[in-house]
């Protein structure tokens, strides 16, 4: 009230009043402000009953007008007046003893509107930078304070300036005065002065900002942490050097991170973890929250917030910074409390550590964090791996060696963790579990050229119409392909990028272009009756005489420019004709020579899809017949997966070191248990198929040539005693064509198995990780769902190389 009525007396005088200059009443105000202090002794009511806010937002609105009204850049006399008396060193002694109540919140608050507001530099003034300096160091001082909003909007504002300015941050920083016999503690040895408690720089905006990133107030702590943010990103080298040897920075944001992990509960379901979304500064409960509660969240979403924290702040800050952050996590968090958790001998404790592990890399997405987690888990080994010698980092080897693990959740875990990892954008990654073992390509076989195949520079679409002797079994890796001699027509690995190429008008993937699985072979039979694999119908032997091996359909180009694929299976059920435009059908036919070698992407797409004999396909009886949504979800996560490695500058064709022809090739440890779990899908549980053939689909994603070969390509001719991911495929199918002539009612079967993993609905039994209610997990039902779980594989192998092959149309 009695502030009310001075403010209306104020201007009552203002008004009767004749007109004076705005450095007069600017003066006028000031010198109020000393009356009230020198007048008023006992100071007990507070601040906002005295006159004095008043008095110093009419002295702020003065300043911001004469800036307006004056020259750019230029004080007016209204600032040299505020310079000249020191009037801010004033304030600032008055917020240092807060005196009335309130004073340092005033005082604060006047500071915040004057830097904000007034757009010339006033920092590199002595009488505005000192007293700045000085709250500064006062800020977070009281733990608790009923100024911290204040204070930390005090400092954020500085870091706003600071961050439109970077060398104002030195500032900030504080050097050591000259040494005086009383600055340091110093003892004597020898006649020789040794100090022990030196003076250091001080980075002193940095100090207050880690005091205010403790508050229990969580809108202090997150604004805190802005302000860090800000400062770690300036461009300033000697302010991230300053940050890193003369503050607890890094030492505390670890420790921070420490702290809220071992604060997690030790029971806690891997699912619940995989399943909490925390996001550093957005913690607002929702619905969805409340309805997936378990005891702990709290602490899961406190402890991943920080990581996230963590994450975000690596990723803008500056190199220094970000590097020393992200080894400061991996020496204090990865190698000190995930390290030992994870290699315990508890099954129950490992795989809680491995699920903790597999959060944590899925929320990083900074390369130099990503980077230290890639160490921690693989090692920094680059060198090819030697079978039966163990990986020198123990960690990887513990991890690989348990992907074959008795128990299923620690399998299921470990594999988890391995696709996440593949998932992110680094080289470290690839060639450690992959690329090291692959670039001498020991895997293929020689391969010569026929002289037909490179004779023109444009090779003519020659329709494949005469039937071929099949081989009555399947090419597997222990009867690797022998030819010495591929069909005519056919581009192979040692033909030259000069080779002619048709550019394709637009990329579109339209699943009409391709064999779609309800129009596709379901089985190829030979003569007598056996199951052939895709690979055995190209192989022939040398000299043999026999027609050069063609695709099971018989391609004949009609008069109206369409084709009618005949199919020859031994039954009446599997003849179909499908009928489409062949506008662009030479330039298809042609094949393109590019990054991944691929020969006719029809032909390729047509072996994934009829791999699997026709008894032992389902999809067709159901509205999951298609392979639509895979080729969707292909093109989205390819297009991903090529911008992040684009930066890798990989080649455009398969790397061959060539090594010594004796030397046997190790496709090492990773692809090991990886084909080795495939080709036991027949004998594995739903969720184990499911979780492997995600990581084997996320590998085929990555753009290199070797990988892409070696594991999309059917048609490459295999060394003997290699294998890849077509021969065991192959293999496979030729098991459950066993299988299909064992179980009685296999068809019937499947498709209750089928109906049941879809939930007896119509919706796309898309290889989802949930646990289906009510599937019977028995041998035979394992068997039928490891059959499906194949076939969906099949047409995401299929999907994933049309996708890539037409991406690599594009680039030319």
């Amino acid at each position: 009230m009695f502030t009310r009525f001075t403010s209306m007396l104020h201007h009552a005088v203002e008004a009767l009043a004749p007109n004076v200059s705005l450095q007069q009443e600017f003066m006028s105000h000031w010198k109020s402000v000393n009356q009230y202090f020198v007048d008023v002794i006992d100071h007990k009511m507070s601040v906002d009953q005295t006159p004095v806010p008043g008095h110093l937002k009419h002295m702020i609105q003065m300043l911001v007008r004469e800036e307006a009204g004056g020259e750019a850049g230029v004080p007016g006399p209204c600032m040299e007046y505020l310079l000249k008396e020191r009037i801010l060193e004033t304030l600032y002694t008055l917020a240092r003893t807060d005196c009335p109540p309130g004073m340092k919140q005033l005082v604060l608050q006047l500071f915040i509107k004057l830097l904000s507001h007034v757009r010339q530099p006033l920092l590199p003034h002595i009488h505005v930078h000192r007293p700045v300096q000085r709250l500064v160091k006062m800020c977070g001082e009281v733990k608790a304070s009923p100024a911290e909003t204040d204070e930390i909007q005090f400092l954020l504002t500085l870091c706003s300036v600071v961050k439109q300015d970077p060398y104002l941050v030195n500032f900030f920083i504080e050097m050591p005065k000259p040494k005086t016999p009383d600055s340091s503690k110093s003892v004597m040895t020898n006649n020789d002065v040794i100090e022990i408690c030196p003076r250091q720089s001080r980075f002193i905006i940095v100090d207050s900002l880690l005091r205010l990133m403790h508050s229990e107030d969580a809108r202090v702590s997150v604004k805190a942490c802005e302000g860090l943010m800000l400062i770690s990103s300036l461009p300033e080298e000697n302010a991230a050097r300053h940050l890193l040897a003369n503050t607890n920075f890094t030492s505390k944001l670890t420790s921070q991170l420490c702290s809220l992990y071992t604060a997690l509960p030790k029971a806690l379901y891997p699912a619940d973890i995989e399943a909490v979304d925390a996001k550093w500064g957005l913690d607002i409960a929702s619905s969805v929250d409340d309805r997936h509660s378990f005891p702990g969240k709290r602490s899961v979403i406190s402890f991943l917030s920080w990581l996230d924290f963590c994450d975000q702040l690596i990723g803008v800050a500056h190199e220094l910074v970000a590097k020393a952050l992200a080894l400061s996590i991996h020496e204090r968090f990865l190698i000190a409390l995930l390290e030992p958790a994870i290699l315990q001998t508890s099954e129950v404790d490992a795989i809680m550590a491995t699920a903790h592990l597999s959060r944590c890399l899925r929320l990083v997405s900074s390369p130099e964090l990503i980077t230290e987690f890639a160490f921690f888990i693989l090692g920094h080994e680059s060198e090819p791996e030697v079978f039966g010698v163990p990986s020198s980092h123990r960690l990887r080897q513990r991890l690989l060696e348990r992907c074959d693990h008795i128990s299923e959740e620690v399998c299921v875990a470990t594999w988890k963790l391995f696709e996440i990892l593949l998932n992110k954008p680094n080289d470290h990654i690839v060639r450690n579990l992959v690329l090291r073992n692959l670039v001498s390509r020991g895997y293929t076989s020689s391969v010569s050229l026929p002289a037909s195949a490179i004779s023109s520079p444009t090779r003519e679409h020659r329709p494949l119409s005469s039937p071929c002797s099949l081989p009555s079994t399947p090419l597997t890796a222990d009867k690797p392909c022998k030819s010495e001699a591929a069909p005519s027509g056919f581009p192979l690995s040692g033909e030259t990028e000069s080779q002619s190429r048709v550019k394709p008008a637009s990329f579109s993937l339209d699943p009409d272009d391709l064999v779609t699985p309800k129009d596709k072979v379901t089985d190829v039979s030979s003569a007598d009756g056996e199951f052939v694999s895709s690979d055995a119908l190209r192989s022939r032997s040398s000299g043999s005489g026999t027609s050069p091996p063609v695709f099971p359909e018989q391609l004949k180009r009609t008069e109206s420019n369409k084709v009618e694929l005949s199919y020859s299976n031994g039954g009446g059920e599997g003849d179909r004709v499908l009928e489409k435009s062949l506008k662009q059908e030479d330039e298809k036919d042609a094949g393109i020579i590019g990054r991944y070698e691929l020969l006719d992407i029809r032909q390729v797409v047509s072996i994934f899809l009829n791999i699997l004999p026709k008894d032992a396909i389902s999809s067709h009886h159901s509205a999951d017949s298609g392979y639509d949504s895979y080729l969707r979800d292909a093109q989205h996560q390819f297009a991903v997966m090529s911008a992040w490695h684009r930066k890798f500058n990989w080649p455009q064709k398969p790397v061959s070191k060539q090594n010594s022809p004796d030397w046997p090739f190790y496709e090492g440890l990773f692809l090991q248990k990886l084909l080795d779990k495939l080709s036991t899908m027949l004998q594995q549980s739903y969720e184990v198929n499911l979780q492997v053939t995600c990581v084997a689909s996320r590998l085929a994603l990555v753009p290199h040539a070797n990988i892409h070969e070696f594991l999309l390509n059917p048609q490459l001719p295999i060394r003997q005693g290699c294998r890849n991911l077509p021969t065991v495929l192959q293999k496979l199918a030729s098991d459950i064509q066993a299988r299909v002539r064992i179980i009685p009612d296999f068809q019937k079967k499947l498709l209750g198995v089928r109906h049941k993993l879809m939930g007896y609905s119509n919706n796309s039994i898309r290889r989802c990780k949930t646990k289906i209610a009510g599937f019977s997990s028995d041998d035979s039902s394992s068997l039928l769902a490891g059959v499906i779980v194949f076939e969906e594989f099949c047409k995401e192998l299929a999907a994933i190389a049309f996708v890539k092959h037409h991406a690599e149309t594009l680039q030319r």
